[in-house]
């Protein structure tokens, strides 16, 4: 009996926390956190057109992701489909957050 109650409490639990990570206030959250490293990456980067297009479409995803996160609609999505948007965007910051890094120094100076 315990160990059913128990395993009833973690898959309630595991659920929970899986709702928390998908939740649409996150998605909202992680898309002006992207705009706002996109808009950085652009001041530190300013010197590349190719780059600096990646970033301007960057910017108009993460605004439309924004805007689509706060409607009615997105609760639709399946569980799976938001779990992927996830990953996929936890996967741009690393890669914007990279780009930054591996950015060449504003002078040849060192400091």
């Amino acid at each position: 009996m315990i160990k059913r109650l128990l395993k009833y409490w973690r898959r309630w639990r595991d659920a929970r926390r899986l709702e928390r990570q998908i939740a649409p206030k996150v998605f909202v959250e992680l898309s002006a956190e992207l705009k706002d490293l996109a808009r950085t990456a652009s001041k530190v980067r300013h010197d590349e057109p190719e780059f600096q297009t990646r970033v301007t479409r960057i910017q108009k995803e993460m605004k439309q992701l924004g805007e689509l996160a706060g409607k009615p609609e997105f609760r639709r999505l399946t569980t799976a489909k938001r779990l992927e948007l996830r990953k996929s965007l936890l996967l741009s910051k690393a890669q914007l957050l990279e780009s930054m890094h591996n950015a060449e120094p504003p002078t040849d100076t060192l400091q």
